[in-house]
């Protein structure tokens, strides 16, 4: 059977896809369709957890669930209240109603945070070559303070990665060179593994996280990836020009 172009944007099909290859599964983080049993397994085992629409775009209606201190408290992505539950059933209650417009994932939460406790990620751009497949550019997006997104859409800016290693977590040249190595490979192996099921393209971009033991984690590939939002908006346009150029010659 074809895997049609709605299957290959669907998060919960993609999951599956990464899952299945030892080398692209270490990497995952927990995520399962949301339902009343995932999310009561799901909150009880990770004390963070995000719930994601499957076919979401600009970090639009994500919600963070963090459990502390007998407290559940929840935050959506393009609200700044903070909502409290004091137990399971009330929250779930309320997540649900929130979430019955569209199909859910949920997923656990990575501490992917700067010193100064703020969001970022890494926006990560794939282009095949002759064949192959190259890191054409990677770039951070960082969150605005107090935010749980980390896009330009709502807050996010985006930043060198010298200035996330040097300004935001101290790393040394050392931290620095093992973090881009592991990236690069987590980059290669996720568009390998995924590219097959849509023969035709040409570029993706991979959504990756890195917590405090300099563990990368990939949150989303991402198979329509635009650079406006992301390369376009850094202060050195080098990688930008750099992936217009890689476009010209992909296939």
């Amino acid at each position: 059977m074809p895997i049609t172009r709605a299957q290959v944007k669907s998060k919960t099909m993609v999951a599956y896809i990464l899952q299945s290859y030892d080398k692209t599964n270490i990497y995952l983080p927990d995520i399962e369709v949301l339902n009343k049993r995932t999310f009561e397994e799901m909150s009880e085992k990770h004390e963070t957890v995000y719930l994601k629409p499957e076919r979401g775009r600009k970090s639009k209606g994500i919600i963070r669930i963090c459990r502390k201190e007998g407290l559940y408290l929840l935050r959506k992505s393009e609200e700044e209240l903070e909502y409290k539950f004091d137990s399971k059933t009330s929250l779930w209650s309320s997540v649900s109603k929130w979430t019955s417009h569209t199909r859910y994932v949920i997923q656990e939460g990575i501490n992917s945070l700067t010193k100064d406790n703020r969001y970022f990620d890494f926006r990560c751009h794939a282009l095949r070559i002759n064949g192959e497949w190259v890191v054409g550019g990677v770039c951070v997006r960082l969150g605005s303070p107090g935010n749980i997104v980390t896009t330009s859409h709502i807050g996010g800016t985006p930043i060198l990665l010298d200035s996330l290693f040097t300004d935001f977590l101290d790393y040394s040249k050392e931290d620095q060179d093992q973090v881009m190595e592991k990236l690069h490979d987590c980059i290669l192996n996720a568009v390998n593994v995924v590219s097959p099921l849509y023969p035709s393209n040409w570029e993706f971009a991979v959504d990756i996280g890195l917590d405090t033991d300099k563990r990368v984690w990939i949150y989303e590939v991402n198979n329509e990836p635009l650079i406006r939002g992301n390369f376009k908006l850094l202060t050195d346009q080098t990688l930008y020009k750099k992936i217009q150029y890689l476009r010209t010659i992909a296939k």
